[in-house]
């Protein structure tokens, strides 16, 4: 992740910090200090999450993200996710049934902003069932992938 991006969660105050001490990890003498910006969940499985794009690589303005605030940010994800459901890559985060674009949206992009920070898709339906998800995810114990490239571009 550019430097950049990580500047601009950090501004936001969206970053994730976990300390890790030499009394919690004997094998080592020194203070560790990880820093998680957001993720993307694609589903409920450790393997589909992914790192934020960063608008500046989909073709946003090298500026942009000095303008940007998190409904803007919120708006690029939404794109993004639309995208992984139109690639059929994108699942209920509570059900985990495939979601799809039809006439009719049934699912929702939502930013967790309680014990980690993550965008994930649920439908309207499994909201209320969404803590109940969550409840015990750590966002330092999941790996997250580089994020698929998708043309964002305006047509």
């Amino acid at each position: 992740m550019r430097n950049e991006l990580l500047s601009w969660f950090a501004r936001e105050g969206l970053l994730l910090t976990n300390v890790v001490s030499p009394m919690e990890d004997p094998e080592h003498d020194e203070i560790k200090i990880s820093v998680r910006a957001p993720l993307l969940a694609l589903s409920r499985s450790s393997t589909d999450f992914r790192e934020c794009p960063d608008p500046v690589l989909f073709g946003y303005p090298e500026s942009s993200l000095e303008m940007m605030n998190l409904d803007d940010m919120n708006e690029f994800v939404l794109s993004w996710f639309e995208q992984a459901v139109e690639a059929g890559m994108a699942r209920c985060f509570v059900c985990n049934q495939v979601l799809n674009m039809g006439e009719e949206k049934p699912w929702d992009a939502v930013f967790v902003s309680h014990d980690m920070y993550c965008w994930l898709l649920v439908h309207f339906d499994c909201k209320r069932y969404l803590n109940r998800d969550l409840k015990g995810r750590h966002p330092f114990e999941v790996s997250a992938q580089p994020p698929e490239f998708f043309d964002l571009r305006l047509i």
